[in-house]
């Protein structure tokens, strides 16, 4: 009875943030918005928003909230260089993380590892599928987990 109870509440706080993130993207008239959901198979699932250069991300299980500014530093036709620099916010700590993509016809391939200048965190490799304003992610990091996601550009 008790799981029941914390289950739907913790659902009904899922579409409640989900809510007021989209309220809080139709105040704003910047290109580069999105939103964007990520489920891993380590048990972790992440809401992401985006405006411009800047990124919310939530786990939706509460420990963490990370904010990005992430910036492109180098493009070409088929490869780019972004250099995120993110900022989790519970447990106070930067971090960088860059990554390289390869565009083909219809896909991008990227690798990305998250460091700080004494500590490396997992590299993840991922496929990225655009569709219209869709974009469907699958991949693979070193902690031996597997991420599925999606996104949608709203302008």
């Amino acid at each position: 009875m008790i799981f029941e109870y914390s289950f739907k509440s913790l659902n009904m706080i899922r579409i409640f943030s989900l809510l007021i993130i989209l309220i809080f993207l139709n105040f704003y008239n910047l290109n580069g918005q999105s939103i964007g959901w990520e489920v891993r198979t380590n048990n972790k699932e992440y809401l992401k928003v985006g405006i411009g250069d800047f990124a919310l991300r939530h786990r939706t299980d509460e420990s963490e909230n990370r904010v990005t500014f992430s910036k492109s530093i180098w493009k070409d036709k088929k490869v780019s260089l972004k250099l995120p620099i993110h900022y989790k916010i519970e447990k106070e700590l930067p971090s960088f993380q860059p990554r390289i993509t390869y565009k083909m016809s219809n896909l991008k391939l990227w690798a990305q590892t998250e460091f700080w200048f004494d500590q490396s965190y997992e590299t993840a490799f991922a496929i990225e599928k655009p569709y219209n304003k869709y974009s469907f992610l699958a991949g693979w990091d070193t902690s031996d987990t597997f991420r599925f996601g999606f996104s949608y550009k709203l302008k």
